[in-house]
């Protein structure tokens, strides 16, 4: 039977080793040269978390105009906004941490230009609403539904190719 000094001494042993094995990968590179199948496969895997996870932010923004528009009964256009406000701000954390994977110290530069893309696909939001509530008397969940579909498709472009880019150094 070991002693329980024996056993801490084996943990340490076990625990240096995988450190060096660590530092040695982390710090080991690109071992392979990048090819366009890995490369477009990446996006198509961006594209898949961008509407999985984005749906967090869709479940808040929805969540959101619905609590304020049929339960509180706010006019349509405030509880857009304040639902935008916050949809746009759990996508922005979303988005950067877990969809694009975009490490970098510029974090309030890109949330400043993510905000100003959303304000455009926003505005196509909003007018969609307008369009389909005041001037077609449309359901005001289903107008909601296809501006959503228009900002979603809006937001990813914007944020796949502009915002969170990856640049080379």
């Amino acid at each position: 039977m070991k002693h329980q000094s024996d056993l801490h001494d084996e943990d340490s042993q076990l625990n240096n080793i995988v450190d060096s094995v660590s530092e040695g990968i982390n710090s080991a590179g690109n071992t392979f040269s990048v090819n366009e199948e890995v490369a477009e496969e990446g996006n198509v895997k961006q594209a898949v978390r961008y509407i999985l996870w984005g749906l967090i932010s869709v479940v808040v923004n929805f969540g959101t105009f619905y609590l304020l528009y049929r339960v509180a009964h706010m006019n349509y256009q405030v509880a857009n906004i304040i639902a935008w406000f916050l949809g746009v701000q759990v996508g922005f954390w979303v988005d950067r941490i877990i969809v694009f994977r975009h490490k970098s110290t510029t974090a309030f530069q890109e949330m400043v230009a993510f905000y100003g893309t959303r304000i455009f696909t926003y505005l196509v939001e909003a007018l969609t609403l307008w369009v389909g509530i005041s001037l077609l008397t449309a359901n005001g969940t289903a107008t909601k539904v296809v501006g959503q579909f228009l900002a979603i498709v809006g937001n990813y472009i914007f944020s796949k190719f502009f915002i969170f880019k990856n640049r080379n150094k």
